[in-house]
């Protein structure tokens, strides 16, 4: 996927207290807290996790996120791997939005039928908690490529639990011939240049600026939450997003009172955004899937312009959202998953994925590659290398349960039918009720 995200490295202080409440909550909740669970996807019982001294296994289980039939930058890697290890690799391909529930179905259950998984950084403080994932062991050799900001969300206790493969984050682009025609020599720059810019922008069937909400409306606030200076949760864990995310409610309210986002914003996802922005639809668009790579490839030389994410009160920041590999505390082959994730972030793999699938790199000197540079416009690259540094995100824990207060609230607030502080409000004590109920705080 082309984008932009970042993850501004959090105070150490922030990441230690973290990591104490992840020891500190009971197995009971750990477990409680880490899914759903479905019926029909229940495996055997009764396995114990493999001591990880075993002689290197010829073959191990990977349950991929979706079909590698549009995952091909993992599917190449995987071959590679396959090619110089010797080691099968059995791939599962679960739906994204069934893999979070039949992991924790899978480990619940103690089965070792799953050696390795791929998924993004938010779940790992529910799996971790819950003794369910494997520390990987990959040393400074490995991890030091990746943005310190980055190994700090993958990494509890001073252990690696996850490896980082791709990032798939926002992307700020904009159709050029379009502003010019409109008098703009570059796109809006703050918050306030999208709503001064975007009026003009507007108009004859075309939007002036659009984002993805659909299914990723937490996604979407987190990201100009940062931008905003605010987090969702305190050192102590507790919630502490009313305030800065308000004035971004105020913002999205603008913008939709103002008629620079489209009608129906709400209800359209990826696919939607890349459709219209693509179609003329849109003068500017932050959009979560590959949409750059797409536009460059159906548009005429010179019509698509890349840029840093307008700047909010406080940064440019964008969502971190990487997904990385994990290996099962239940595995019995952990020797061969661990050489598989490793292998799969590599410097090497990680640039095959940019050049095969154009997902970006969560290496940053990949970025300076001569295949890279010759494959992408090197604005683009700039950009994308400038979010992959500068990206926001945090982990806690019982993000399901997290994220849907989020998504009741802050959706009712877009739609206009709840005050912004007042939804802020009632998320805010619903998920303090939460973490009081689980003993977080």
């Amino acid at each position: 996927m082309y984008g932009f995200s970042m993850i501004i490295c959090m105070k150490d202080t922030h990441y230690k207290t973290r990591r104490r409440f992840i020891t500190g909550v009971g197995a009971t909740g750990a477990v409680a807290l880490a899914g759903c669970t479905d019926s029909n996807d229940s495996g055997s019982s009764g396995a114990t996790a493999g001591s990880g001294s075993e002689s290197m296994a010829d073959e191990i289980v990977f349950y991929n996120s979706g079909s590698l039939e549009f995952d091909p930058g993992t599917e190449a890697n995987i071959e590679r791997f396959e090619e110089e290890t010797g080691i099968s690799v059995e791939v599962n391909e679960v739906p994204w939005s069934n893999l979070k529930t039949s992991l924790t179905t899978i480990w619940r259950n103690e089965d070792n039928k799953v050696d390795a998984f791929n998924g993004p950084t938010w779940w790992l403080a529910d799996f971790v908690s819950s003794g369910w994932l494997e520390p990987l062991g990959l040393g400074d050799d490995h991890m030091s490529k990746f943005p310190d900001s980055l190994t700090n969300l993958v990494q509890f206790d001073g252990q690696t639990y996850m490896a980082p493969e791709f990032g798939k984050w926002g992307s700020y682009l904009y159709d050029q011939q379009y502003l010019e025609q409109q008098g703009f020599e570059s796109p809006p720059d703050t918050w306030d240049e999208v709503l001064e810019q975007g009026e003009q922008l507007a108009g004859d069937g075309k939007a002036g600026f659009a984002f993805t909400w659909s299914d990723k409306s937490v996604f979407t606030f987190k990201q100009f939450l940062y931008q905003a200076g605010g987090q969702l949760f305190n050192d102590s864990n507790e919630p502490t997003f009313v305030e800065e995310g308000v004035e971004v409610l105020e913002f999205f309210d603008q913008l939709r009172e103002r008629n620079i986002i489209p009608d129906g914003m709400s209800s359209l996802g990826e696919g939607g955004i890349g459709d219209n922005f693509v179609a003329g639809q849109y003068a500017t668009v932050e959009s979560w899937t590959p949409l750059g790579s797409r536009a460059i490839s159906e548009w005429e030389d010179g019509r698509l312009g890349s840029a840093r994410p307008p700047k909010g009160p406080e940064s440019r920041a964008t969502f971190q959202d990487t997904n990385g590999i994990s290996v099962s505390a239940f595995s019995e082959r952990k020797d061969a998953a661990k050489e598989f994730a490793r292998f799969m972030t590599t410097r090497s793999s990680s640039k095959n994925n940019m050049l095969v699938e154009g997902n970006p790199s969560v290496v940053p000197d990949v970025y300076e590659d001569d295949e890279i540079q010759a494959e992408y416009p090197s604005e683009l690259l700039d950009d994308m290398r400038f979010n992959l540094e500068n990206a926001q995100g945090e982990n806690y824990m019982a993000q399901p349960q997290v994220d849907d207060y989020l998504n009741e609230q802050i959706t009712q607030a877009l739609l206009g039918n709840k005050e912004p502080r007042a939804a802020l409000e009632d998320a805010y004590a619903n998920i303090e009720r939460l973490y009081q109920d689980i003993g977080l705080i």
